[in-house]
């Protein structure tokens, strides 16, 4: 078993990591990959290993999908299962979720997912969870008009959370459930990962436009 020194080194090889002189400028980033710029950009913060990423640029070509993640070491899995797949449209920024609004111009992003974010349940963890409202305003900046915030999570807690900060902050909530069963909401909310495996019980999703731009 690979150690974590070993997993980041090989992220940093990787030509699917993202970091440091690789990030792209604001606009730019679908003209790293030789997109164009009606491509529909999909981000996940906080994506981990990767493997949603990963799934999501497999089933749709044409679309980019950018993961970002703080942990270089959960990157590299990432990468290494985005090049056993030769996949050309995903790739893994090590960075963090609060420089988004830096990083990408308004309105860059079609999509954004948290799927299954850290729940930080205790409340000195609260300014932690993706769905607290500094993380909230920047993903209304960079989110096109029309795109949607997708959270998926086990935990009820984070998901109630996130409910009422998103009405708080002006964004309207088009699609939620608290028990998400098979067949409702679109497919990617099904995806099937190991730690649902490991911990099954209700999947709770919510769908949410951010608010129109002052």
């Amino acid at each position: 078993m690979l150690g974590k020194l070993e997993k980041k080194r090989r992220y940093w090889e990787s030509p699917y990591g993202v970091w440091g002189p690789r990030v792209p400028r604001p606009g730019g980033w679908r003209a790293q990959w030789g997109f164009p710029p009606e491509a529909p950009l999909l981000l996940e913060v906080g994506c981990g290993t990767g493997e949603f990423a990963v799934w999501m640029a497999e089933r749709c070509p044409t679309q980019l999908v950018i993961g970002l993640d703080r942990k270089a070491d959960r990157l590299a899995t990432g990468c290494r299962l985005a090049a056993e797949k030769k996949l050309s449209n995903v790739a893994f920024w090590h960075g963090d979720a609060l420089v988004l609004a830096e990083a990408f111009a308004p309105g860059e992003v079609s999509t954004l997912w948290l799927h299954h974010p850290d729940p930080y349940p205790k409340r000195r963890q609260e300014k932690h969870r993706l769905v607290h409202p500094r993380f909230l305003w920047q993903y209304a900046r960079i989110l096109a008009r029309g795109g949607r915030l997708h959270l998926r999570t086990d935990a009820p807690d984070l998901y109630a959370y996130a409910l009422e900060q998103l009405r708080q902050a002006g964004w309207t909530v088009v699609y939620h459930s608290p028990d998400l069963r098979p067949g409702e909401g679109p497919p990617e909310a099904h995806f099937p990962t190991r730690f649902f495996y490991r911990r099954p019980g209700p999947l709770h999703y919510l769908e949410a436009l951010p608010p129109a731009p002052l």
